[in-house]
């Protein structure tokens, strides 16, 4: 029972949003050239994206699911969409959220959300990078923290500092479980 109040806490109840020019938690990971955040669900918030762009092509990397916003302002700008979602998804009946809070995400998704980040660090000149879920807290923190380990070259337990820092919820069983089994590639 505790366990599920906890869940369910977890669900309902996020960080609260901050917003820079309509980007919702908006912070850079790398550089100028990799970002993360929230849906962005204002034309300020996709305007904003392009000016720091400097002109650079835009690959926008979508963890959560259609039903939790659309990214599709970001098209008539040039933005490469890329659509990779992963669990849990949110924006549903509540007992399918909570279940949801359960399911590890898929694998071959954050590998490819990882893959496109890569490309941005290994040509920032040309390239930038924004992945972003709902809140940017959680499917975020869980991308970025992998790309953290491998590509950065962080230790996982500063990489999650860096996670609960951005608002990571480990109440997220799934996720979490992710996490907490995920084997670095250099290691």
């Amino acid at each position: 029972m505790r366990s599920s109040i906890l869940i369910l806490a977890a669900v309902t109840a996020c960080s609260p949003m901050i917003y820079t020019h309509g980007v919702p938690n908006l912070a850079a990971v790398d550089g100028d050239y990799i970002y993360r955040s929230g849906q962005i669900s204002s034309q300020e918030g996709w305007d904003y994206l392009k000016q720091l762009a400097h002109g650079r092509k835009v690959h926008v990397i979508k963890l959560n699911f259609d039903a939790e916003g659309s990214d599709g302002p970001g098209a008539p700008l040039g933005f490469d969409l890329i659509y990779v979602p992963i669990q849990p998804e949110g924006d549903q009946d509540l007992a399918t959220d909570v279940w949801d809070t359960f399911k590890i995400p898929d694998g071959a998704n954050i590998t490819a959300a990882k893959s496109v980040l890569l490309l941005c660090k290994q040509h920032p000149s040309t390239d930038m990078c924004v992945v972003h879920c709902t809140h940017g807290q959680d499917r975020t923190g869980e991308v970025v923290g992998e790309f953290r380990v491998d590509d950065d070259g962080w230790t996982k337990q500063r990489a999650y500092d860096e996670m609960r820092a951005h608002h990571y919820h480990p109440e997220l069983h799934g996720l979490h479980e992710r996490w907490e089994n995920y084997q670095p590639s250099h290691d």
